[in-house]
């Protein structure tokens, strides 16, 4: 079974954050802001994170066009993914699918009473858990 799994979204000014610690249950962490393409200050906030978190994997969300060929943030991605190996060389790093999770977010953000105004500052980090959630279900575990 995997665990200590960290679920990353990232966007070009912003990082969703969510971890699954049994391999079962995941708990959101964070929507971290940063300037447009300026990746430190969310690498220096995942050191800080795995000071804290015991992490075995990389879950990270690989957009595309819903025919699955790859989009403008697809290299984005696979540049960050570049950066996580150069400073985090022991963790893996897995990528998901991501089409249509921050939708699927938003949806679940709606049932919990948050309207597309408050879902703002939470949707990347919920977009992160259906990230996640995606994965384990690839693996079997949920």
């Amino acid at each position: 079974m995997k665990k200590n799994l960290l679920a990353l979204d990232l966007g070009k000014g912003s990082l969703g954050i969510a971890i699954s610690r049994s391999g079962m249950f995941i708990t959101p962490i964070t929507n971290l802001r940063f300037h447009a393409m300026q990746f430190d200050e969310a690498l220096d906030y995942l050191s800080e994170l795995l000071k804290k978190e015991k992490v075995e994997t990389f879950v990270i969300g690989y957009p595309s066009f819903p025919s699955g060929d790859p989009c403008e943030m697809s290299q984005v991605v696979e540049d960050f993914i570049v950066l996580l190996n150069n400073r985090f060389p022991y963790i893996p790093v897995v990528k998901q699918d991501e089409r249509y999770s921050t939708l699927d977010a938003s949806s679940v953000l709606h049932e919990q009473g948050q309207n597309s105004k408050k879902q703002h500052n939470h949707i990347d980090c919920a977009a992160s858990c259906v990230i996640l959630e995606r994965y384990l279900q690839s693996i079997g575990q949920l």
